[in-house]
């Protein structure tokens, strides 16, 4: 679910009219987004996946094996396993690779679905080198107005998706929201969550839901990068 190095900048607000001007304007919202989460900013990060909810706090002026502390698991104390199963979750990704999900948009297919006076929401076909399935999927981006900023990219199954022999798939939720990280901030990704329900070989069922938001940002500089 990448690979933007990308800072703030506003753009003077035109209205778009024509197909390459709506895919500008998606990449221009892109643009506005600091995806640089663990080298620029210290947050809090909650994650609610098997029913349990683990937060925790990153800070990047830490040293490098300090940078990320698991404060507690359902409200409580965390215990040594879940010390130890989360340090080896943050080795083997980094948060800003897990945020930049842009990618599934393909830009080449973004059209103008709504505009108001707040924002356009945009339509698009996903990637199918970043979706393995994209049929019965309705996907939208939604950019606001008031310095032209990527706010959500939500995709969402409109009927039964067939993967494979004897799967399929129910429900299929993706939303992605982005926001200001702090008042008059930048924008940072601030929630991402995923519901996947249905049954593989017709008789076994799955529903998994993952969400994990971010917040509490303090600005760090660059961190501590030696």
């Amino acid at each position: 679910m990448t690979r933007l190095l990308l800072t703030l900048f506003f753009v003077c607000c035109v209205t778009p009219a024509h197909a390459d001007d709506y895919k500008q304007l998606f990449e221009d919202a892109v643009a506005t987004v600091d995806w640089e989460l663990e080298k620029n900013w210290a947050f809090t990060e909650s994650t609610l996946e098997d029913d349990e909810r683990w937060v925790a706090r990153h800070d990047p002026r830490n040293n490098e094996d300090e940078r990320w502390t698991l404060v507690s698991v359902d409200e409580r104390k965390p215990n040594e396993d879940e010390l130890k199963e989360f340090a080896q979750k943050k080795e083997e990704h980094e948060t800003s690779d897990s945020s930049q999900r842009v990618d599934i948009v393909d830009v080449d297919t973004v059209e103008l679905l709504e505009e108001t006076d707040e924002y356009w929401l945009l339509n698009f076909i996903p990637d199918e080198d970043e979706v393995e399935f994209i049929d019965n999927v309705d996907a939208t981006v939604k950019i606001i107005k008031d310095g032209r900023y990527l706010e959500s990219i939500d995709l969402r199954n409109n009927a039964d998706i067939k993967p494979g022999f004897g799967t399929k798939i129910g429900t299929f939720i993706m939303h992605l929201q982005f926001g200001p990280a702090t008042e008059g901030g930048p924008i940072v990704p601030r929630n991402m969550a995923i519901k996947v329900k249905g049954r593989a070989l017709l008789f076994i069922g799955f529903d998994e839901t993952e969400i994990i938001e971010y917040s509490d940002f303090e600005f760090a500089g660059n961190g501590n990068d030696e």
